[in-house]
């Protein structure tokens, strides 16, 4: 176990009063799940405060062994996750399992944190490479869940939500008491007469609580599936051809409605690249471009019934206007000089746009 074969040192968002694991812990913890030697050991820290702490050895190329306060993270859990995973397999994807000690337990304590061990799949992921071409990498994810709900819709559904779940809350917002796009779309309504928009956030207002009546009254009928629920590109792992090869971290999983999840992979770009004035009009129509795209993709791999395909309109005006990265867009382009008028614009056409234009014919 040579000096620098070891990688120790956590990042700066590790609380400075907490002694991170030393050699001897991770041997110690590692020989709980059977194995007994570690030649090269790695630290990924991806804590985010004292409230999240995530530190990621990676061990040999072969595991990642953990140390975090999650409190999420039970061996029920876990076994759900695990679970998931196998049908994530079973379509041909590469994602790393949980690891089971040899009573069949999943976590250890150790001080004031848990400890688990999970794969290592020796794969680069997207968001640390140099992407030839990330759109079409990004509809290979889309059409990917899209065929895995096709198979696994309604089986096995876990108890906890998903981070894009309506009514039905996810974890990360029981403590808030609403869904995080109702969140989103106060705040938005609250800037908006901040910004003496008062006229225009109570069109939105009632345009929204509408559709969102009508969604409550149906999304229980609609078919759900329990979905990896993080595929943003720092998951998703590629092949030496930068083809999409699997997902990693399962902690956000949970079920969801089916054309929920895919309104939400597909989402609007309102070319936010594009920090000058172009017109509400043609800005609002790249959007509308875009998630036609990609929800048009996902159509052909998911089958959805006419009454699906009914709510994933009424689903997709939401992730319009209440999407985080709509909203944060929003905010910032309203709260400026250059754009505000013109995203003031884009919400009033929103706020009339009839939701059936949003599918691709």
């Amino acid at each position: 176990m040579a000096d620098n074969q070891w990688e120790l040192l956590p990042g700066e968002r590790f609380p400075k009063g907490m002694a991170a694991p030393e050699p001897s812990d991770i041997l110690a913890a590692l020989s709980q799940f059977g194995i007994e030697t570690a030649n090269a050991v790695r630290l990924i820290d991806s804590t985010h405060d004292e409230t999240d702490i995530r530190l990621n050895y990676i061990v040999d190329k072969k595991w990642v062994l953990r140390f975090c306060n999650a409190p999420d993270m039970t061996e029920k859990r876990m076994g759900d996750l695990n679970r998931l995973i196998g049908r994530y397999r079973a379509v041909g994807l590469k994602c790393p399992a949980f690891v089971a000690d040899a009573q069949g337990l999943y976590l250890h304590p150790w001080k004031q944190l848990v400890c688990y061990l999970s794969e290592y799949v020796d794969l680069p992921l997207a968001d640390d490479a140099e992407l030839l071409d990330e759109d079409r990498l990004i509809l290979e994810v889309a059409e990917s869940v899209a065929r895995f709900a096709e198979t696994y819709r309604d089986i096995d559904l876990s108890e906890t939500m998903g981070m894009y779940s309506l009514f039905d809350l996810s974890p990360f917002d029981i403590p808030n008491g609403i869904d995080e796009k109702q969140d989103n779309f106060n705040q938005l309504m609250a800037l908006l007469r901040d910004e003496k928009e008062d006229g225009l956030a109570e069109r939105l207002e009632a345009r929204h609580a509408d559709i969102r009546g009508k969604l409550k009254a149906v999304y229980r009928e609609l078919p759900r599936c329990v979905f990896q629920g993080d595929e943003n590109l720092s998951n998703v792992l590629i092949d030496d051809s930068q083809h999409f090869a699997g997902f990693i971290d399962f902690n956000l999983a949970g079920t969801d409605v089916i054309v929920n999840q895919l309104a939400n992979l597909a989402g609007f770009d309102y070319d936010e690249k594009q920090t000058e004035p172009e017109g509400a009009q043609a800005r609002l129509a790249f959007a509308i471009r875009y998630f036609q795209e990609r929800i048009g993709c996902m159509l052909r791999a998911y089958h959805a019934s006419d009454k699906e395909r009914q709510a994933l309109t009424w689903y997709a005006w939401i992730v319009m206007v209440a999407q985080w990265p709509t909203f944060c867009f929003f905010r910032y382009a309203i709260q400026g000089k250059t754009l505000k008028k013109e995203i003031c614009e884009v919400l009033s056409l929103i706020a009339e746009l009839p939701e059936e234009r949003l599918l691709p014919k």
